[in-house]
């Protein structure tokens, strides 16, 4: 699955949701390469600034 259909289909997870958020996906594609996808659906950038924050800070903390 190529990066497009995985955003593709990150997009259509979040509109069955009918809820405003977010989704934020890293994958590796090979062993040494990772990528990244994400969706917004109606929520303000302020929200996803937030809690990706929360979520780096967490990662961090794990490290």
């Amino acid at each position: 699955m190529d990066t497009s259909e995985i955003q593709k289909k990150c997009e259509e997870f979040l509109a069955s949701t009918g809820l405003p958020g977010f989704i934020v996906l890293g994958f590796q594609t090979e062993l040494d390469k990772t990528q990244m996808v994400y969706s917004l659906k109606n929520m303000p950038l302020k929200g996803v600034v937030k809690g990706l924050t929360h979520t780096l800070n967490d990662l961090v903390g794990r490290i």
